[in-house]
């Protein structure tokens, strides 16, 4: 039954990754959509994956930092292979265990209380968040020069803005953050670890430099392969539009991204005057790239018996040490 259950779980994802990447190539040309594809440029390749390279260094150190908050529990190696171990999980684990409870369960297997670990790794994920907002927020004039160019953009941008308000509205009134807050254990628990984060000075610039230094090296990643179809368009502007195309790509829809991933640049590099088929074969090459680079940098992570054991075995959730405070 549990293993009927996982397959019907794998083919859900595949089914809707394969709908959504079916109904984007509809609204295509078929001929400049297989020359697109063939376009492929190696070197540009090995640069972008150098590039996914140093994000992975950036995330880990950043969840090395986010664990290790009041006491250090784990080692930056550690951090790193448990960062890596939650990639490929998402990417080729397709089981009930998916990429974020590997994280949470090789933090607990390291000794730190499970509370604490699904604390971490939401706060993690909002960091992703913040980065991303904050790159919006510097780009913002470019946002305008967009906007000013494509009327129909003036509802996405003011989404946005009203977006950003309401997240600092949260921190700036008390009386409705603690109604949320206390709404919830879990809620309670993940913000008290923010608030510790967020007193601490030396750890909360080192945590959103990793952040930030995290998603512009995919950035720059993107970018190179994109920049090697020999498509003219605005660096400058794709600055400006990248970070909310990452962060669309990034909702948990599909098989490990795919077909969420390829709609997101399909519309946003649009948005800036890339041929869609060139748009849909960027997103492809990088999710070859990414899936790639997780592969050969997280091999050793799969061929050791920890990582096997943390998914299916008698560690992670049902082997929990003494639990400690945040």
């Amino acid at each position: 039954m549990d293993k009927a259950f996982k397959y019907k779980g794998l083919l859900t994802k595949l089914a809707i990754s394969a709908l959504i990447i079916a109904l984007l190539l509809l609204g295509m040309d078929f001929s400049k959509f297989t020359a697109s594809v063939g376009k492929i440029h190696w070197g540009a390749w090995v640069i972008a994956a150098v590039f996914l390279y140093f994000q992975i260094f950036a995330l880990s150190y950043r969840w090395f930092k986010v664990v290790n908050l009041q006491s250090r529990k784990i080692s930056f190696a550690y951090a790193l292979k448990t960062n890596l171990a939650s990639v490929l999980a998402g990417y080729f684990l397709i089981t009930s265990v998916g990429g974020i409870l590997v994280r949470v369960a090789m933090t607990v297997s390291a000794g730190i209380s499970f509370m604490r670990a699904i604390a971490a790794t939401a706060l993690d994920r909002i960091f992703t968040v913040l980065a991303l907002i904050l790159l919006s927020i510097l780009m913002m004039p470019i946002w305008r020069n967009i906007i000013a160019e494509m009327p129909n953009l003036q509802l996405l941008f003011m989404l946005i803005v009203i977006g950003v308000v309401g997240l600092l509205l949260f921190f700036i009134f008390e009386k409705p953050r603690k109604k949320i807050i206390f709404f919830h254990r879990k809620i309670a628990m993940c913000f008290q670890y923010l608030r510790n984060v967020l007193t601490s000075k030396t750890v909360l610039i080192k945590v959103i430099t990793a952040s930030v230094f995290g998603q512009i090296a995919y950035f720059c990643a993107a970018f190179l392969i994109i920049n090697s179809f020999g498509v003219e368009f605005s660096w400058l502007h794709f600055m400006a539009i990248i970070p909310f195309i990452t962060f669309i790509a990034s909702i948990p829809i599909g098989y490990g991204g795919w077909g969420i991933r390829e709609g997101a640049f399909l519309y946003g590099l649009g948005l800036i005057n890339i041929p869609p088929e060139t748009a849909f074969a960027a997103s492809v090459q990088i999710g070859i790239i990414s899936m790639l680079s997780a592969l050969i940098a997280g091999l050793p992570v799969v061929l050791q018996s920890d990582f096997r054991k943390t998914l299916f075995g008698k560690r992670g959730f049902k082997q929990r040490p003494p639990q400690s405070k945040i």
